[in-house]
């Protein structure tokens, strides 16, 4: 596979897949470490293949996972999600929540003051 068009050469593979494989937890100098480049590289790199950098990527992870975990039916708290998705703490998870998709996940969970993103117009639950 490597070395042919449009397959991702082997570092960046694996540089992925650690951060995928390990929710978002591990570190880029770590990962970088690991495939044998520098953080510099490894974050040029894995933008250009993918768009996003090695930290903004594990960061779209650790939301995911949390994401996940708050859908099931015998949901964790949200302290207990934001510990696990190695967040800081609760206050962390919900700005990152707020950021990445434009509520709280405690908004998100009871479905109210939601944002709608697919036109800018004014109404219910949109800001």
């Amino acid at each position: 596979i490597a070395g042919r068009p449009g397959v991702p050469p082997d570092e960046l593979r694996h540089a992925r897949r650690l951060i995928t494989e390990n929710g978002g937890l591990p570190r880029v100098a770590d990962i970088a470490a690991e495939v044998g480049w520098s953080r510099r590289h490894l974050a040029a790199r894995f933008t250009a293949e993918y768009g996003l950098t090695p930290k903004e990527t594990a960061r779209v992870v650790r939301f995911q996972r949390s994401k996940r975990l708050l859908s099931r039916h015998d949901r964790p708290t949200l302290a207990e999600v934001a510990a696990v998705c190695g967040f800081y703490d609760q206050a962390h998870l919900a700005r990152e929540w707020n950021e990445l998709c434009g509520c709280p996940p405690s908004a998100w969970l009871t479905g109210s003051d939601l944002p709608f993103i697919q036109d800018g117009g004014e109404g219910p639950g949109r800001r």
